[in-house]
């Protein structure tokens, strides 16, 4: 969940104040063996409310139940009522065929951990935040016992501090190696959803009704069988039709082989808010040259085309681009997931340098014929200007926010891949 100050977020009063919640049982010829922990914190102390989770943890919670899962919930709880749940957690978890967990609330951002936020957390002083606060990874190293695992954050990943810092998260979570980013740390067998990438926030659903992400998570393990292989890609695809490229997936996948779970069947969320599927914009010729080029590109994608009406209607799709650099070429694949007619849009970049295979998401802007956005820490700055429906020019400025007599230090053409 977004946090900012004291001032109500984008971003997620249960009924009941803490403690465990028995969910009535489910009857389902589901037969997962194994379970789950669902933590839902919408009624904070000292931060703005989250209506949403009010209804998307009880939600997931007899979702889980319904796929055979031993489920406990948490709603509304406290710092220590959420470490004693997750020692239960970590003991019921030893020898479990699976192990799911998620949490939903405010959330938060440092380095490269993520951080959930009790409700009785109290985020004023920027120095005591890590010590109030539940770290994502230590969740997931309390099931390493489970033969299999699936863990779900739902909240946002940005620094949560009006002021101070805000934009760290985003800018630390910039060009991080795919190896490292998908893998390191990570035992087998492990799916680990996150509701947005690093730095962002995660949007909210109409009061009452799921978030987007809670409502496209439902609808996928809604199916007759889930497989956690293949489970991300599917789930990718539907937030971004949902949110109309405006919200991500990120996740980590150490399944190597497919592993289907007994899916939780009953009522699905109404796919409320999706892209109109004239808009929608597949990606073949990205993907294909992603595999050409040996970059990183996320299963699942899409991008949404604004109307025609609008000023930017020829700058949603994917395009590519060769820059030179000292040790050769680097080729450059650039995903325009979502534009407004406003002139912002979302990102996604792939590359590969020294550092290895690399991609993340970011924010451009959009006025006339260019689009530009910061690569990572505010250098290089990108300008793309196009000279036609499928071409243009692309520099790479060394300064954050390059002003009219600025010099590029490299300029490439690009090219249209799809759209």
């Amino acid at each position: 969940m977004a946090i900012s100050g004291r001032n109500p977020t984008r971003r997620r009063v249960l009924l009941a104040a803490g403690g465990t919640l028995a969910i009535p049982a489910i009857h389902t010829r589901a037969a997962t063996s194994g379970v789950a922990l669902v933590i839902g914190n919408s009624k904070y102390r000292w931060e703005a409310s989250l209506p949403n989770v009010r209804r998307d943890a009880p939600d997931m919670a007899k979702r889980f139940q319904a796929m055979g899962l031993k489920t406990e919930l948490l709603q509304d709880s406290g710092r220590q009522a959420m470490q004693q749940a997750i020692e239960r957690f970590k003991s019921s978890a030893r020898g479990a065929d699976l192990a799911a967990f998620y949490f939903a609330g405010h959330g938060a951002a440092w380095g490269t951990d993520t951080y959930l936020v009790p409700q009785d957390a109290d985020l004023a002083n920027p120095n005591d935040v890590q010590k109030t606060l539940i770290s994502a990874s230590a969740v997931r190293a309390s099931i390493d016992d489970a033969r299999h695992r699936l863990l779900v954050f739902d909240n946002c990943r940005n620094n949560p501090a009006d002021g101070w810092r805000q934009l760290e998260a985003e800018r630390t979570a910039g060009f991080v190696p795919e190896t490292q980013r998908e893998s390191e740390g990570v035992p087998p067998d492990t799916l680990i959803l996150y509701s947005t990438a690093p730095g962002r926030v995660a949007m909210d659903g109409p009061a009452g009704e799921n978030s987007p992400f809670a409502a496209a998570l439902l609808r996928q393990l809604s199916a007759p069988s889930v497989d956690l292989q293949s489970l991300e890609a599917k789930l990718r695809r539907d937030l971004l039709m949902a949110t109309e490229g405006r919200q991500i997936l990120w996740s980590q996948n150490t399944y190597q082989q497919p592993f289907a779970v007994a899916g939780g069947g009953g009522g699905v969320p109404a796919a409320t808010g999706w892209a109109n599927p004239n808009r929608v914009i597949d990606l073949p010729n990205a993907y294909a040259y992603a595999r050409q080029n040996g970059l990183p590109l996320p299963l699942g994608l899409i991008a949404h085309r604004p109307a025609k009406t609008s000023p930017h209607f020829q700058k949603a799709a994917s395009f590519k681009w060769d820059a030179h650099n000292k040790t050769g070429v680097s080729a450059f694949l650039l995903v325009t997931l979502s534009i407004e007619d406003s002139g912002r849009a979302e990102l996604l970049l792939a590359t590969h340098n020294d550092a290895g295979s690399l991609w993340r998401c970011t924010t451009a802007t959009a006025a006339g014929s260019r689009l530009d956005f910061e690569a990572n820490y505010g250098r290089p700055h990108f300008i793309l200007d196009w000279r036609d429906a499928n071409s243009g020019s692309v520099s790479a400025m060394r300064t954050e926010r390059p002003g009219p007599s600025a010099n590029p230090f490299s300029s490439a053409k690009f090219t249209r891949l799809d759209g």
